[in-house]
């Protein structure tokens, strides 16, 4: 985890968390405790107190009867809910930033393939969920768009918690890098549509590979 500076911390406290949830790195039902998050940002108890209570008045973020805050747990309804959404909202964006998108943009998608590539051979999944993230929302941004770049950073809030069992399937670590190349080859020969359309199996494949290990409803 990374080391807060020691300025605005309860807004930075709270941008964190959220990275960590976008990225995998707190998974479903998982509780954040506050003396465990302290120690990791190099801060104190109060501005990771306010920063849960912040994210659980938000949603994204689950107060226990018994006090404890934890990850919202995810199951296959809500997973199949918020799919299309997403591929809609992804799918919209990389067709937006294709023209957009300059030459150091893609010598640094090529990159960021060439490194999430070694992740996938080196296990290394926690690499490749912040690589991952790191390849979608460097495109994303280059939508133009700012309130949908917003709405795609809500969707990965919800879902990016599932994201960190990704590697526990064989066929999806072997295949996880076929659709990035997809989208990367679409936006090199400036083809907005195929880079939507592979954008949007890209998102299917996780989906296949997540859905069968979600269970059917909260406990």
């Amino acid at each position: 985890m990374t080391k807060i500076e020691h300025q605005s911390l309860s807004d930075r406290a709270y941008g964190e968390i959220r990275k960590g949830l976008i990225t995998g790195l707190f998974a479903p039902m998982q509780p954040l405790v506050i003396r465990s998050l302290a120690e990791s940002y190099g801060i104190s108890a109060t501005p990771i107190r306010e920063a849960l209570q912040r994210l659980v008045a938000e949603r994204l973020l689950v107060a226990l009867p018994n006090r404890s805050i934890v990850v919202p747990a995810m199951t296959q309804n809500r997973f199949r809910e918020l799919f299309p959404i997403r591929a809609a909202l992804e799918g919209l964006a990389t067709q937006l930033a294709t023209p957009q998108l300059t030459k150091a943009d893609k010598v640094r998608m090529a990159r960021l393939l060439e490194r999430i590539a070694e992740t996938t051979t080196s296990f290394d999944a926690r690499s490749y969920m912040k690589l991952n993230r790191e390849f979608h929302f460097l495109v994303y941004e280059k939508s133009g768009n700012p309130e949908l770049l917003r709405l795609i950073q809500d969707m990965w809030l919800k879902v990016g918690p599932v994201f960190n069992g990704l590697f526990d399937d064989d066929h999806y670590r072997d295949h996880a890098n076929d659709k990035h190349l997809d989208i990367y080859n679409a936006i090199i020969a400036g083809n907005a549509t195929h880079a939507r359309q592979a954008m949007e199996q890209d998102l299917l494949l996780a989906a296949q590979s997540l859905l069968p290990r979600l269970p059917d409803q909260a406990s």
